[in-house]
């Protein structure tokens, strides 16, 4: 079991089975929500549970041409990522209390990261999405 909250802990999340993957996401939504870019944990849907707060968690629906969704405690604002889309969650990695057992493997979006960022590590980039296989 993988433990998540929000900075005041008025959500937490547990996660049942093992992410699918960890990594950088430098899109322009990840940049205004979280920093220079977001660490995200990807998994199935059916492997996140909200255990407290579902109550507090607020939603902002994008305009096109943007499709992700971002969700955030509306206590204290951190960002929770996507939560529950298409099958998958994608949750920002600042939540996680407990260790996920898998580390930041690639750079994704980096076709929109600020020209004045350098990613200086040895992981795969790629220019938009990548979900490795399940």
């Amino acid at each position: 079991m993988i433990r998540a909250s929000c900075l005041c802990g008025a959500v937490r999340l547990e996660i049942s089975g093992a992410p699918r993957s960890l990594s950088y996401c430098h899109c322009s939504r990840c940049r205004k929500a979280e920093g220079v870019f977001a660490c995200v944990m990807i998994g199935a849907a059916g492997d996140l549970s909200i255990v407290a707060g579902a109550e507090r968690i607020r939603r902002i629906e994008p305009a096109p041409p943007f499709t992700h969704r971002r969700a955030f405690c509306g206590d204290c604002g951190s960002a929770l990522g996507e939560l529950h889309s298409g099958g998958m969650y994608i949750l920002a990695a600042s939540t996680l209390d407990d260790d996920p057992g898998i580390r930041p493997s690639a750079h994704i979006h980096v076709a929109s990261k600020p020209d004045w960022y350098e990613i200086t590590d040895g992981l795969k980039q790629f220019a938009g999405d990548y979900v490795p296989p399940s």
